[in-house]
């Protein structure tokens, strides 16, 4: 799929996460023409410089299969995790000017790609539940606004604890039983819970996300209280960020796109996006609610595209479909996807 006739101007989107960078070259006529991958490129765990490095990296591996060279790019767009607060953006700048960068960079929190994305007019409203959670609003002339670090309570890094605390709890006989018990102690290899508690205790060996999810949300799937409660609260607090929004910004008549994105959204079945749902068309009834279709690097495209003066649906679509059919992304992204309408 790489193109080796030289000569062809491209952008670049960039979605650099906590745990994950992608980076996805484009040309002008909207073909995607290569991808990159990366680890975290979140400056506040790697520093500025060694982010940079990665988002240079992955976006290298993108024009190498795109038969091109920084030289071809005419515009970057990035959403990155951790550029939070008004001088974060020129915190990365120097950095990714030094490692190569000379096109005109857009940098933003990573949150607004998944409504750049998926959102039919890219603009509304985004949740994303991964690694953390973040919530933010992007205005039809263009103004944005997000919460950054203040949905941390309740966001998706505290489901890791209450699912080994409902663990422990039912061991020490403060909490219910829950099918968490027999599903964690599988998932990581222990005889017991008291060796589990002591193996988290006394050598310090916390169990990643990586493993509590998958057991909560499969436990949840089947049914069992103790899993379902802590799903449920998670897409309540998500859904307490949309609800404010909507709020703040007048938008309870109106027919805002609310996108779900993130791996917590897609990934896990429909329980999560069930709940976050039914409370978000509480306050805004007319709101459309979607579970993001394409990933958040291509709504940096789109962005990009459009700040080079191709923001039009045609290129726009064209994107979208070479995304698509070129399966440059993997499975699970747009599977479960799914909207409210008022008539819903």
């Amino acid at each position: 799929m790489a193109n080796r006739q030289g000569n062809v101007k491209l952008v670049i989107g960039v979605d650099g996460g906590n745990t994950k960078t992608l980076a996805a070259a484009c040309d002008l006529n909207g073909e995607v023409r290569g991808v990159g991958r990366g680890g975290c490129s979140n400056w506040e765990g790697s520093g500025a410089d060694g982010a940079a490095q990665v988002i240079t990296e992955a976006a290298q591996e993108a024009l190498e299969m795109s038969g091109a060279s920084m030289g071809d790019v005419v515009g970057a767009h990035m959403g990155l995790a951790g550029v939070d607060w008004p001088d974060d953006p020129d915190r990365m700048r120097g950095p990714l000017e030094k490692a190569g960068w000379g096109c005109p960079l857009a940098l933003e929190n990573d949150a607004f790609l998944p409504l750049r994305a998926s959102a039919p007019e890219g603009h509304g409203i985004a949740a994303s539940a991964g690694t953390g959670i973040c919530c933010g609003i992007i205005h039809p002339d263009g103004d944005q606004f997000f919460y950054g670090a203040f949905t941390d309570l309740g966001g998706g890094i505290d489901i890791n604890p209450k699912t080994i605390q409902a663990v422990l709890r039912e061991e020490d006989g403060r909490g219910e039983p829950t099918a968490l018990t027999p599903a964690l102690l599988e998932a990581t290899g222990h005889s017991s819970v008291t060796e589990l508690a002591y193996d988290i205790h006394r050598r310090g060996n916390w169990v990643p996300k990586t493993v509590t999810d998958p057991v909560l949300f499969t436990c949840a799937a089947e049914g069992d209280p103790v899993a379902v409660g802590i799903v449920t609260d998670f897409g309540r607090e998500l859904a307490l960020c949309v609800a404010n929004l909507i709020r703040r910004y007048e938008l309870a008549q109106e027919a805002p796109a609310v996108v779900a994105g993130g791996s917590l959204f897609m990934r896990t079945g429909p329980l999560l996006f069930r709940v976050f749902r039914e409370d978000v068309v509480k306050i805004a009834p007319r709101a459309r609610l979607m579970v993001a279709d394409h990933p958040g690097v291509m709504g940096a495209v789109r962005a990009a595209l459009a700040a080079a003066g191709q923001g039009g649906s045609d290129v726009w679509e064209r994107a979208r479909h070479t995304a698509t059919q070129g399966e440059w992304f993997g499975q699970n992204v747009g599977e479960d996807s799914e909207e409210v309408t008022d008539e819903q």
